[in-house]
């Protein structure tokens, strides 16, 4: 069967596997192209129906989830650089310089007096013409 459409005889086997599918979990995929096929094949492969509705339920919870935690953030409301400032800061004060090279060490500085100007320059009043 895979010689005729040219596909591996597990891969056939796996595709037709979604056949077990209850009729709406396959309604509901069709048009929800985030789930991929080896995902639907492990919800398929479970032995009863009920098995399946609660992998594939499973999932979507998982799936909602990090769509909740995952909020794009705007770059330009203040709070959200004042969040970032200071977790950049948390890191800069825990990382173990003992280790570096004076490279490293002349890197560093000149990010940060990059960072430095940046900063002076970002909090520069513009003028009102």
């Amino acid at each position: 069967m895979g010689v005729i459409v040219g596909k591996a005889r597990t891969t056939v086997g796996d595709i037709l596997t979604l056949n077990k599918l209850p009729q709406e979990i396959r309604d509901e995929c069709r048009g929800d192209r985030q789930i991929s096929r080896s995902t639907l094949i492990d919800i398929a492969r479970k032995k009863q129906v009920r098995g399946m509705t609660t992998a594939y339920n499973n999932y979507k919870a998982k799936q909602q989830k990090v769509k909740g935690t995952r909020q794009k953030k705007d770059v330009n409301d203040p709070a959200t650089l004042v969040d970032s400032i200071n977790k950049i800061t948390d890191k800069i004060k825990n990382v173990d310089k003992t280790a570096w090279s004076l490279d490293d060490t002349s890197l560093f500085e000149t990010a940060l007096l990059g960072l430095k100007s940046e900063i002076e320059n970002s909090t520069t009043p513009t003028p009102i013409p």
